[in-house]
């Protein structure tokens, strides 16, 4: 399947070729994604058109008859080859705005990333605060350190307390807390579930669609190869039956030369054919 192609395109590129030939061999047309524009507002500009050439791009999975052809998938590799070692990279998302990520704008993240742009180590958990030991040998004598050692007993005994009073809950709340949890999951899975069959059926409607257009497509371009067939044919019997009339006019005119017969009337090359067989002759 070769339409679709406008009619000053008499060249495709070499990619084209390749992603219409990896369209046949896969199974899949053009990806329509629609690509919203700077401003924000979706011009209805699907992200294949930013490809040179696209229209000559088309694929008729449903009735194509060399789907899965080794041949094809020869001709495949060689042309997407072929074409890498002609292959510019380009930009692909410089016609699209700049996503909003409102989670990594946050100051921790920003703090973080320009650690990581400096090359500084990372800072990990520091654990030694959650740690109680007695001061030793001169510390043993100044209240400084005394003090840190209570605060961190402090901590941990508020740590503990913490623990034990969740566990208390774990275990008054846990049950009924737990058969909450699972209705809610419950009740988000048949949504999802939901969801995911109102997709499918789309989905479904869509590929029916396609179906529907590549046979109706199909049909047309075996009519016109049919109807290409037989003017083919037709201009074959033609040509022979002009050969065969132009073989008995030549025949003819021999037969007018010799009988002296003078056709100049009907026949206005019978002049200069009568004159050159008799330049022959009297040379």
């Amino acid at each position: 399947a070769t339409e679709g192609a406008p009619p000053d395109a008499t060249s495709p590129h070499p990619l084209c070729r390749v992603c219409s030939l990896v369209c046949r061999l896969g199974g899949v047309g053009a990806m329509a994604v629609a690509v919203p524009t700077p401003g924000g507002v979706d011009d209805g500009k699907l992200l294949f058109m930013e490809n040179e050439h696209y229209a000559l791009v088309d694929a008729l999975p449903y009735i194509d008859t060399q789907l899965g052809s080794m041949e094809v998938a020869q001709q495949v590799k060689a042309l997407i080859d072929e074409e890498m070692t002609l292959f510019e990279p380009r930009d692909y998302l410089e016609g699209l705005p700049a996503p909003e990520l409102p989670l990594l704008s946050g100051e921790a993240f920003q703090k973080e990333f320009e650690r990581i742009e400096a090359g500084a180590p990372f800072q990990g958990v520091d654990i030694y605060k959650y740690t109680v030991e007695e001061p030793k040998g001169l510390a043993a004598q100044d209240h400084v350190p005394w003090r840190k050692a209570a605060e961190g007993a402090q901590l941990q005994l508020e740590y503990n307390r913490l623990r034990l009073v969740n566990l208390e809950m774990l275990e008054r709340w846990g049950g009924k807390a737990w058969i909450a949890h699972t209705a809610v999951v419950r009740a988000t899975e048949g949504i999802l579930a939901k969801e995911a069959a109102e997709l499918r059926a789309s989905r479904e409607e869509v590929n029916k669609k396609r179906k529907l257009e590549h046979v109706s497509c199909g049909n047309e371009l075996r009519r016109l190869a049919n109807e290409l067939d037989r003017y083919r044919t037709d201009n074959m019997e033609v040509e022979r039956g002009l050969m065969t009339l132009e073989v008995e006019v030549q025949h003819l005119r021999t037969l007018a030369i010799d009988r002296g017969i003078d056709i100049d009337d009907v026949d206005p090359e019978y002049a200069s054919m009568k004159k050159a067989r008799l330049e022959e002759e009297a040379a």
